[in-house]
């Protein structure tokens, strides 16, 4: 009897130990909360069984302009927050907000930090606008792929952010 609880402490022990080097070094299942993202992700209602879920890979990779990114949050330690790479180092961006930039025209991009912005600028969603550049050292993830509900299953890798309009009633990228 103790020969086969501990085979089975073995493929359990064995199993739990796959799943977190799984997790920590190629990715998992995250789950998209509010509205900053829209429309490109939760473009609908954000209760809990309806909001989208995406795959945040963590393997190697150098931030982009225009990749979706999870990271921690400067302002919360622990929490997450997701947004897209807007400036890249060395880029000239130009804040949609006034906020930590103190309402200038632009930025520089230092070396290793990035710019995120939401997609959607009329929330309150806290981006680069309000605590500034991003270190790459806080990104946890790039989304890859939108895995639920299953009607809007897409790779994320190739999704461009939504064109807004200005006040001058002309209209930008991203």
């Amino acid at each position: 009897m103790l020969a086969g609880l501990w085979a089975r402490s073995k493929i359990f022990l064995g199993c739990g130990c796959a799943s977190l080097l799984w997790y920590d070094n190629i990715g998992y299942v995250h789950t998209v909360r509010g509205q900053s993202m829209k429309p490109t992700l939760n473009p609908g209602p954000t209760r809990a069984l309806l909001r989208e879920r995406v795959w945040v890979s963590k393997l190697p990779h150098t931030p982009q302009r225009g990749d979706i990114v999870v990271f921690r949050s400067p302002k919360h330690g622990q929490r997450l927050a997701m947004k897209r790479v807007s400036g890249v180092e060395g880029d000239v961006v130009k804040p949609s907000k006034t906020g930590k930039t103190g309402g200038e025209a632009s930025v520089v991009v230092k070396p290793g930090h990035v710019w995120v912005e939401a997609d959607n600028h009329e929330t309150a969603g806290r981006d680069s606008n309000e605590y500034g550049q991003l270190h790459v050292k806080m990104i946890v993830g790039r989304v890859t792929w939108l895995v639920w509900p299953w009607e809007r299953i897409q790779d994320m890798r190739r999704t461009e952010a939504p064109v807004r309009t200005l006040e001058s009633g002309g209209t930008e990228e991203g």
